[in-house]
């Protein structure tokens, strides 16, 4: 029995068709962990899958593509599901907005190998990309970093940031020395504290705490991870009045903790 094929489907804000919309332009390469973890969580469906073939998609039934593009039909054999909601079709069909080349000919991109962000299917079995820059090159220090995200947020045990409620300062017994305490919303509701510890000569301690006691199960952030991408790219870059942001010395502190976790880096 014949597999049923997937159509997969390219965002466009001028789609017009009932089932999905036309494709957006790309793929438009990720510059870094926080573009990864954007479309990895967004995802119900991420594929491995190899171009078999591709045409010029009809330009009555799917529309013309952007200036320095061409709208292909392309058919893509499934070799991995890294993330998927049940069983899925062994050959999916979508619409891409390729770039021509220099010559402005239609690309070659048969036996290309690629890793998509999909949505669900709907009920005729259609699907969609999830972004402009959902279908990527494969590559495969890419999926390493697509299956680590998804990994730590089965878990459950990363929170979802909302924001920032409340803090407070304490200096140290020495000079130099102090501890600042920021408490965080979660979408789970239960309480996260984001403790900022400074001594003289030693490197800042930035630790992320879940309750209202910091003790030896509070966790140092380290960069490029799933806890890290929900501090860096949703917390306000500056202390909100309401929660302390009027204390210079806590403002300064909240600062330089951001500081210490670096530019969330989002380019999408």
């Amino acid at each position: 029995m014949r597999a049923p094929v997937l159509t997969m489907l390219l965002i466009s804000q001028l789609n017009t068709a009932p089932l999905a919309a036309q494709p957006a332009t790309g793929p438009g390469r990720l510059a870094g962990f926080a573009d990864v973890a954007d479309l990895t969580l967004a995802a119900p469906m991420i594929v491995r899958a190899t171009i078999t073939r591709a045409s010029a998609a009809p330009a009555r039934t799917a529309g013309v593509a952007p200036a320095g593009r061409v709208r292909l039909t392309v058919t893509a054999a499934v070799s991995n599901p890294l993330l998927a909601p049940g069983p899925i079709a062994a050959t999916l069909s979508f619409l891409w907005d390729a770039p021509i080349d220099a010559r402005a000919r239609v690309p070659n991109v048969k036996a290309m190998e690629i890793l998509a962000f999909l949505g669900p299917p709907d009920a005729s079995g259609a699907t969609r990309l999830i972004s402009s820059r959902a279908v990527q090159p494969w590559d495969p220090a890419l999926a390493d970093q697509v299956r680590a995200i998804l990994a730590e947020n089965r878990t459950g045990t990363v929170p979802v940031i909302n924001g920032v409620t409340s803090g407070f300062r304490a200096d140290g017994t020495i000079p130099g020395e102090s501890e600042s305490q920021f408490f965080l919303t979660s979408r789970d509701g239960r309480p996260v504290m984001l403790v900022v510890q400074n001594r003289p000569g030693e490197v800042r301690r930035v630790l992320v705490a879940r309750g209202d006691i910091i003790d030896e199960s509070a966790e140092r952030v380290r960069p490029n991870t799933l806890l890290w991408y929900r501090l860096a790219c949703f917390l306000p870059a500056t202390l909100p009045a309401a929660a302390g942001g009027t204390d210079p010395a806590l403002a300064r502190d909240w600062r330089d903790a951001l500081a210490s976790l670096g530019p969330c880096g989002r380019t999408g």
